[in-house]
């Protein structure tokens, strides 16, 4: 066990994440990504956590927020939820969306702070982290770990195809760099090798529809091109799926996806 912490640590032993990069890229991407997780369909992830942790009256704070969505499902169910969120913009959308729901502004805390940076003043019931970078670092290990008192959750994709990504990288002559990962593999490793035992499953979706292109210019730019992408690579990538516009104004996208999901029940662990 040893043998296999020592690679989950050198798998994740990495530079830090350039947050001032990171940030102008969401910043960008903020208002189209609300838009695109509007339609998002993730009642897997979050039934699955749903179905394991007490959330009426809990508290929770929900890592790397996005533009809110998860934090709305949280409300909903009676929690008493924070959420953080590097990107300004994105943080702006996630209040948006929540007060356009019904949510006023002391309804949620969203803390304008990369994780790293973040300087808990308390433990959380919850720890709820959904396809955020901040398990990518070994250096975040142990902060994660300890800051929930119930119960930590973890959502993060193991695998994307596109195949309309796909289909575009190959005509721009580029290749695409998704989310997806072993990530949450190395982090599950490092749990149990610490003697802790959470619940591990993996959700597989297949989509195929008629999208909206506008709901994923910037992403399919973005993973085409890297976070600092320019008008002249978005120009590129809107010309290429022009082609493919149907009299609906719509592609045609199919796509399978692996999701990896997490529990720790840390109330099981100390009995």
């Amino acid at each position: 066990m040893n043998e296999i912490k020592a690679v989950c640590i050198e798998k994740l032993s990495k530079p830090w994440q350039d947050m001032e990069k990171s940030n102008a890229m969401w910043n960008k991407r903020a208002r189209e990504f609300r838009k695109a997780s509007a339609s998002a369909d993730d009642s897997g992830v979050f039934e699955f956590f749903k179905s394991r942790a007490e959330l009426k009256g809990r508290s929770v704070i929900d890592v790397g927020c996005g533009a809110g969505r998860y934090l709305k499902r949280l409300l909903d169910e009676g929690a008493l939820a924070e959420g953080l969120e590097p990107s300004v913009e994105m943080a702006r959308e996630a209040r948006d969306y929540l007060s356009q729901s019904g949510y006023d502004g002391a309804a949620a805390t969203i803390r304008n702070v990369a994780f790293q940076d973040f300087a808990p003043e308390k433990k959380y019931d919850y720890v709820f982290i959904s396809n955020s970078p901040v398990i990518s670092y070994y250096e975040n290990y142990a902060k994660i770990v300890a800051l929930p008192r119930r119960g930590l959750f973890i959502s993060s994709w193991l695998r994307i195809q596109d195949l309309f990504l796909e289909k575009i990288a190959a005509a721009l002559g580029r290749e695409a760099h998704t989310h997806g990962g072993c990530d949450i593999v190395y982090f599950l490793n490092l749990l149990l090798a610490d003697g802790y035992y959470p619940d591990f499953w993996t959700h597989v979706s297949h989509r195929e529809e008629r999208v909206d292109p506008e709901n994923f210019y910037l992403r399919y730019t973005s993973w085409l091109y890297g976070p600092e992408y320019g008008e002249k690579e978005l120009d590129r990538v809107k010309r290429e799926i022009g082609k493919y516009l149907g009299d609906d104004k719509k592609v045609a996208v199919s796509s399978t996806n692996v999701m990896g999901m997490l529990y720790l029940d840390l109330l099981k662990q100390s009995l």
